[in-house]
């Protein structure tokens, strides 16, 4: 448990936690074996996070019209998918699919919301996380235009 707590500790949305919090968020998690193919579909309901172990997978979007796809990322070792809906409860706001058989950490929705019900410094410790993403996103945006 302590491989996975430490793993989880190097993910952006869980830089903010402490030792603890991370033993008690790894004691949730479960490894999964993906084959290669879609892991999620946009628009579809949300079930938890991944957090690739070994493995690529493609994020891809589809246009309003659905004639054309563009790739977002490739996602690789200690990459993570599916935070938005984790966070969020709304439906996928991309695909991911596998580029070749994967291994991942996954950790269910509901467990994810249980544990922070229980666990209330846990999820300001994700607000923060959450806005240095957010932050990231914007200086981005900003260094764009």
């Amino acid at each position: 448990m302590v491989e996975v707590a430490n793993f989880l500790g190097n993910l952006r949305l869980f830089q903010h936690l402490n030792p603890e919090e991370l033993g008690i968020l790894a004691s949730h998690v479960r490894r999964v074996s993906l084959p290669d193919g879609p892991v999620m579909i946009e628009g579809s309901p949300p079930d938890g996070l991944y957090i690739i172990r070994s493995g690529v997978a493609r994020v891809t979007k589809a246009s309003n019209q659905g004639s054309a796809e563009a790739v977002l990322a490739l996602l690789r070792e200690n990459d993570s998918f599916g935070e938005i809906s984790l966070i969020d409860g709304l439906p996928h706001t991309a695909s991911v699919i596998a580029m070749g058989p994967m291994e991942c950490y996954y950790l269910e929705r509901q467990v994810f919301n249980e544990t922070l019900e229980q666990n209330p410094r846990m999820a300001l410790s994700l607000i923060r996380s959450l806005a240095a993403m957010v932050r990231t996103a914007d200086d981005w945006v900003a260094r764009s235009i």
